[in-house]
């Protein structure tokens, strides 16, 4: 007598049988618009808006093609800070705040990255995981230039592997209780 004896009735007559009273499903395709409503009747509101366009003014539109040419993508503010970015390609730094740049213009980039900045100087958050990705190469290469133009980036480094390689960035953001006390970084 073989073993499998007993499993010898069709596997298909008894999947008909199991879903015999099931009914076939309708995906539901649902559409969501990009633009979005902004409130500009509350004043903290407008306040909030202001600090984010503040922060995304920093970034220029030219293209400095020269800054960025090395691999891996790496800046720091002062040369007194070279352990902050020596810590940071070691890895040592695990970010708390992240954000996907995919399928944004260059201008909404530009106002996410505000945002971002404007996030973490309220939360007090210090690092950062910036996802551009890789696609035309176009914010791939801007977002380090964007990055390297405003005061409050302390540095910034090619994400480690887990962290998404060479199409993130891990950033270090200057906050203001750090501005008095910039050694918590040694």
């Amino acid at each position: 007598m073989d073993k499998n004896s007993r499993y010898t009735v069709d596997s298909s007559i008894l999947f008909r049988q199991w879903l015999n009273d099931t009914r076939e499903m309708v995906q539901d395709t649902i559409f969501h618009s990009r633009i979005q409503k902004k409130n500009n009747n509350h004043p903290v509101s407008q306040r909030v808006f202001f600090e984010q366009n503040a922060h995304s003014h920093y970034f220029s539109y030219r293209n400095n093609k020269n800054l960025f040419k090395e691999n891996p993508v790496s800046y720091i503010r002062h040369q007194s800070l070279y352990n902050v970015l020596k810590n940071l390609k070691k890895g040592r730094y695990n970010p708390d705040i992240s954000i996907d740049l995919h399928g944004l213009t260059q201008h909404q980039a530009q106002q996410a990255l505000g945002e971002l900045i404007t996030t973490c100087q309220k939360e007090k958050i210090f690092c950062a995981h910036i996802m551009h990705g890789h696609g035309k190469h176009i914010l791939k290469k801007q977002t380090p230039f964007w990055l390297s133009q405003h005061p409050d980036i302390i540095a910034f480094h090619e994400a480690p592997k887990f962290f998404g390689s060479d199409a993130a960035i891990i950033v270090i953001i200057e906050i203001n209780s750090l501005k008095k006390n910039i050694n918590i970084f040694n």
